[in-house]
Parts: C-alpha cells; sequence; structure tokens
C-alpha cells in the first residue's frame, strides 16, 4: 500500500479522466493509472472528502443522547468512513473474479472510485451546510435523488466499460455498491 500518494500530474489526468467519464467518452480509462499504486492513489478522493463527512458528524452528534461520548463516537464515524469506502472495493475482488473478470478489476475500480468525486462533493456539502441550517432541507430532498440517479448511470457506465460486462451485468454491481453501504450504514448504527 506505499506509495499511495500522487503526484499533480496523475491529480490532473485522473480529473481529466473523470471529465471524459461524465462525458460516457472511453477515451477517460486512458487518464487513469490503472495499477495498484493508481488503485490506492485513487482514495485520495476520501480523503478530500473526509473532512465534510466528519464535520456533518461532529454537528450531529447529541451529549444529551444516551450512547458514545464524542471521542469514541467520532472514532465510530472514521471507522465507518473507512468501511463505507473499502467494503465495496474488497467485495469486488471476489466478484470480479467469479464474473471471470479479474484482469480488469483495476480497470474498473480506478475509474469507479475517482467518478465518485463530482457525486459526493456536492451532496456532502449540502448535508453539511443543510445540517448547519444554512439550506433548507427541500435542497437535499432533490438533490439527493438526482445524486443517487446520476451515481446509477455513471456507476453503470464504469462497470461495462471498466469490466467489460454487459449493462444488466454492470447496474447490478452499482446495485451490490448501494445495498453493500446500506448494510454498512446499518451494522455501524447499531454501536
Amino acid at each position: 500500500m506505499g506509495g499511495a500518494v500522487i503526484s499533480v500530474r496523475q491529480l490532473a489526468g485522473a480529473l481529466t479522466g473523470v471529465g471524459l467519464l461524465y462525458r460516457f467518452d472511453r477515451r477517460a480509462w486512458d487518464f487513469f493509472d490503472q495499477s495498484a499504486k493508481g488503485f490506492w492513489g485513487a482514495f485520495v478522493v476520501a480523503v478530500a472528502l473526509a473532512p465534510l463527512q466528519i464535520g456533518r458528524a461532529v454537528i450531529q452528534y447529541d451529549a444529551d443522547k444516551p450512547g458514545l461520548n464524542l471521542i469514541p463516537y467520532l472514532v465510530v464515524e472514521v471507522l465507518s468512513y473507512i468501511l463505507t469506502w473499502t467494503l465495496f472495493p474488497f467485495a469486488m475482488l471476489y466478484v470480479s473474479a467469479l464474473l471471470g473478470r479479474a484482469p480488469r478489476y483495476l480497470a474498473y475500480m480506478v475509474p469507479y472510485i475517482w467518478m465518485q468525486l463530482p457525486l459526493a462533493l456536492p451532496l456532502f456539502s449540502v448535508q453539511l451546510l443543510t445540517d448547519l441550517q444554512l439550506l433548507p432541507p427541500v435542497v437535499l430532498e432533490v438533490l439527493g435523488p438526482a445524486v443517487l440517479v446520476a451515481f446509477a448511470v455513471y456507476g453503470t457506465f464504469v462497470a461495462g466499460i471498466g469490466l467489460q460486462v454487459v449493462t444488466g451485468t454492470a447496474m447490478s454491481l452499482v446495485a451490490l455498491d448501494y445495498v453493500l453501504g446500506l448494510l454498512a450504514d446499518r451494522a455501524i448504527s447499531l454501536i
């Protein structure tokens, strides 16, 4: 896992790839580092978005509610965040092998991780601003489903091209990611 830090050139390439990906342009894959180093480097997306999620966790913490004190609560929230970013890539190690697409794993996962930045950044920002009561909840009520639909559309495209699978299989993989996320959130909420 060493060497997960990415260069400015790799970042620029990945962002160019994301831009092409959002235009459904297959040339996007030429801009992603589809090596093991590129895979670990793609998690810079999760690191970049983490302050927004940790900020939300702090805002949502209710000291009057029975449960964990602030520090253990934040530890659980950070671990939950890590789990939600790593569970699907881990599961896909096995699923891609079951599909006979293990050699295409990195061609799928690297763009898939990067694809989430333009979707999650506005969503997490609006969630935080809503939590701070700087935006009305209706903004989130509109943006949330729109992001979910965009995630399904672009996730299907990335899975289809990255793994070279048919659309139905690609859509199923997006659904698997969604379900795993829900299960992880539910499991963490029981703590």
